[in-house]
């Protein structure tokens, strides 16, 4: 009798909180999955985003009595496609970001050969006697493996055809390859199977690469195969250092797998801009530039 009466008594004051605090309460109790409102709410976003790309330069008032909704819903809305780097924000009106095009890897290979090279052989400096390392897919990755020498009792896991290639060559090291499905385009092996066989693994130190890093300090790839392998194996390091030449920064490719907040240092080879100084600041990120003198 004492169960029941508790039990209705805990119904009875979900329902007030539930009158009180409405949908708010029910993530609290972790009940709504894909829920209406939800649903309601990204579609929402989604065509403000719309309206915004069409109109590229939009009042607030406009927003606001276009899609009939106060000024605190569309506050927040916007603050969602601002942190997803979609638009810039002023005041009085939004605007949307003007993200530069991304050049295909094909074409990556052959460009900023030198900042590639020396933000690689700073990376290698990273590793020590011992290491459990991996190293992502990309040609600032790949650059980086031809310096893993000379370092005993060395692993390095890698989806990275070009870095497996170099690796192989190592007597010191012991190389784990994973498989899955390769994508010639990248160089590299991708997709759900790599990411569930790099769960098997304790990894120390992540080397990572970017298409593009946002002043909202999102980490982002092109594909979403790639992006996958990406954030499991961010979250499975202990220290993740980002690798990025200058040409990364202020761009944003269509998947992000990470924000500043999961990484520990950035590579790069160029000073960065004050902003970004500022945001790596923020986040505690140590940055690293390598500038090749000696």
């Amino acid at each position: 009798m004492r169960f029941v009466t508790q039990y209705f008594r805990k119904m009875i004051r979900n329902a007030i909180n539930m009158v009180k605090y409405g949908h708010k309460y029910e993530h609290k109790m972790t009940i709504c999955s894909e829920c209406q409102v939800c649903k309601m709410k990204n579609d929402r976003i989604n065509a403000l985003l719309s309206y915004v790309k069409d109109k590229e330069e939009v009042t607030l008032d406009e927003l606001q009595k276009h899609f009939e909704i106060s000024i605190s819903t569309l506050r927040r809305d916007l603050k969602v496609l601002e942190d997803n780097g979609d638009i810039d924000r002023y005041y009085g009106g939004v605007r949307i970001r003007k993200r530069k095009e991304l050049t295909p890897l094909s074409s990556r290979m052959n460009i900023n050969i030198t900042g590639k090279t020396r933000i690689g052989q700073i990376a290698a400096g990273m590793v020590r006697e011992g290491d459990v390392i991996f190293l992502d897919s990309g040609s600032t990755a790949a650059a980086m493996s031809k310096f893993l020498i000379d370092i005993d009792g060395l692993t390095v896991i890698t989806n990275n055809l070009l870095a497996i290639d170099h690796i192989a060559q190592l007597s010191n090291a012991q190389l784990i390859t994973l498989s899955g499905v390769y994508n010639p385009k990248t160089c590299s092996f991708v997709g759900e199977r790599v990411s569930e066989i790099l769960k098997e693994y304790n990894v120390g130190k992540a080397f990572m690469g970017t298409s593009g890093l946002t002043t909202s300090g999102l980490v982002t790839h092109s594909t979403s195969l790639e992006a996958m392998v990406k954030r499991t194996a961010v979250t499975l390091a202990t220290t993740t250092v980002l690798l990025a030449d200058h040409l990364k920064f202020d761009r944003a490719a269509p998947f992000t797998y990470a924000n500043l907040d999961s990484i520990d240092c950035v590579i790069t080879d160029q000073e960065p801009s004050a902003e970004f100084m500022d945001l790596f600041s923020r986040h505690l990120v140590k940055v690293n530039v390598a500038t090749g003198k000696d």
